[in-house]
């Protein structure tokens, strides 16, 4: 500023001056707030891609959860039939319904997705000498085919299914 301005012109010009830099510093968390009301509202596929995977994830816990027992109870038969069933029909429509266009891989992944959910279904279904052992082998398959399929969309399981929720210990 000019050292022959009067001290009301030099007021006037901070008081402009502040005023520029607070507005200059304000827009873009402006921006950002418009951006985040962009935000909240969700596409709503994947919204319902994402109930999908927790209805998934629910039959898979209630399955895991009875991983290593050896005398199995009428209730925990039915929990792997259930959980075969549901993985199985719910894997089918993810893939039909969501699978990204052109996506080889995913369409291999979700297909052994259900391959191995059906699996658990049958095996838990007759009950044959050796049933429990192909359960937990197709378990493990079952596993694996998820992790891959999150791996190669660059999912990260809790953060996506329970947002705000850290991932069980």
């Amino acid at each position: 500023m000019c050292s022959g301005m009067s001290i009301k012109s030099k007021s006037f010009y901070t008081i402009i001056l502040l005023t520029i830099s607070v507005s200059m510093s304000i827009i873009p968390f402006v921006g950002l707030s418009h951006a985040d009301e962009k935000k909240e509202v969700e596409d709503p596929k994947r919204k319902e891609l994402q109930e999908l995977m927790k209805k998934i994830d629910t039959h898979y816990k209630e399955a895991q959860e009875r991983m290593g027992y050896y005398n199995l109870s009428e209730s925990d038969w039915d929990t792997y039939v259930k959980a075969g069933e549901v993985i199985s029909k719910l894997s089918d429509r993810v893939r039909k319904e969501f699978a990204p266009p052109d996506d080889e891989e995913y369409l291999k992944l979700t297909k052994e997705m259900k391959k191995h959910a059906d699996d658990i279904h049958k095996s838990a279904s007759e009950r044959y000498l050796g049933a429990y052992e192909d359960i937990q082998y197709s378990f493990g398959r079952l596993r694996n085919s998820c992790k891959n399929c999150h791996n190669h969309l660059g999912i990260q399981i809790y953060t996506e299914l329970y947002p705000g929720e850290a991932p069980p210990e």
